[in-house]
């Protein structure tokens, strides 16, 4: 397969589909004494929930005062799609599942993308690794202290993660995000925790289009297309416990 497929199937992904919702099971955060942001996961080895999946598996852990998350993806096509959109941490500012201070890592943007696609001396079989070396910041969003957009790796806000393809080509991810940075409006508090998949994104623009407005014919009521997710589990959670 060439480098230019091998983009391609990275940029595009099988389904729109027709099905019934499911209820999404709630998780909690676990109990880890200390967290090394090294991309070994050593101290996750018996703490991420989903540990025999064949798609992925993810831990969040609250230690001193800050927010550790761990993600470990097999699935090839879900890797790429971690390359392409990120692996997403939402936190949200009380315990509702709403959208609040985001960070999404790796992520690498669309000029370099169509960079990498033009170049002829690229080795295909390289095309992950080349796409992890391009990514150039953290993409943040909704923090009280720390201004929305590309945040550089040197930051000094203590906002940290890292990824790497390990001995079993396994992408394994690693971040930590300081409380102090988010205004939280209650102790209580929701984690989602996910890949940006384009599955994800075209739900979520679906669920903001379908959303009640305030004028409505009588007796009507909004309705829209389920998309069915490609892979066969989710690949985003929540997480719901105390910051205290």
């Amino acid at each position: 397969m060439n480098k230019f497929n091998i983009l391609f199937l990275i940029c595009c992904c099988p389904f729109v589909l027709f099905a019934q919702k499911k209820k999404k099971q709630d998780y909690t955060f676990q109990k880890i004494e200390k967290v090394a942001l090294d991309g070994n996961l050593a101290e996750w080895s018996d703490k991420l929930y989903n540990p025999d999946s064949d798609f992925w598996s993810f831990g969040v852990s609250k230690n001193e005062d800050k927010l550790f998350v761990a993600v470990r993806i097999k699935d090839d096509m879900l890797q790429r799609e971690a390359l392409r959109n990120g692996v997403f941490v939402n936190i949200s500012y009380n315990e509702k599942k709403k959208e609040g201070a985001k960070l999404v890592y790796p992520f690498v943007d669309r000029e370099r993308l169509r960079a990498l696609s033009q170049d002829e001396d690229l080795d295909a079989s390289n095309i992950k690794d080349e796409l992890l070396k391009s990514v150039r910041g953290y993409l943040i969003s909704g923090f009280s202290k720390v201004v929305d957009g590309l945040l550089s790796f040197d930051n000094t806000y203590g906002i940290q993660a890292v990824a790497r393809f390990d001995e079993n080509n396994i992408l394994v991810y690693e971040s930590v995000v300081p409380f102090e940075l988010i205004d939280f409006k209650s102790d209580r508090i929701a984690v989602q925790v996910g890949i940006n998949t384009q599955f994800f994104q075209m739900k979520k623009m679906g669920d903001s289009r379908n959303r009640p407005s305030n004028v409505q014919i009588y007796g009507a009521s909004p309705t829209g297309t389920v998309l069915k997710n490609p892979y066969k589990e989710e690949t985003e959670v929540w997480l719901l416990d105390s910051i205290k």
